[in-house]
């Protein structure tokens, strides 16, 4: 149940994420600009520094080619994969990212509770 409630609550962070990138496009519009927002522009945006922390992290220590010197190859988790990530389109990225956080918290509570019902009227 708590678990549930956790995805819900980050579904309805990224929900509010997605309206700030959206926000983000609109005023590029009116600029008249053709771009849209990136995922890496609008992390960077509103925290800069995480973004290179984060970077340093993965391609250190999460990236096994990085962390082995044994395997000798170049590290892949950070280029190209992340940053490929991070040029997508932040507003429908975040929309897809939030209703499956939702989705998985309202599967999640849904199973607590048939299984609340199911013990319930066992004791009974």
């Amino acid at each position: 149940m708590i678990l549930g409630r956790v995805f819900i609550l980050l579904g309805i962070f990224s929900f509010m994420l997605t309206l700030v990138s959206n926000y983000f496009d609109i005023i590029l519009q009116i600029e008249n600009k053709s771009e849209i927002t990136q995922l890496g522009q609008f992390w960077f945006y509103f925290a800069p520094n995480s973004l290179q922390i984060a970077e340093a992290i993965v391609s250190r220590y999460i990236d096994p080619c990085s962390a082995l010197e044994v395997l000798n190859c170049s590290g892949f988790i950070w280029h190209p994969f992340i940053s490929s990530v991070l040029l997508f389109p932040a507003a429908p990225f975040l929309a897809v990212l939030s209703s499956i956080f939702i989705g998985f918290g309202i599967k999640k509570s849904a199973r607590k509770n048939a299984t609340n019902r199911n013990t319930n009227s066992r004791n009974v």
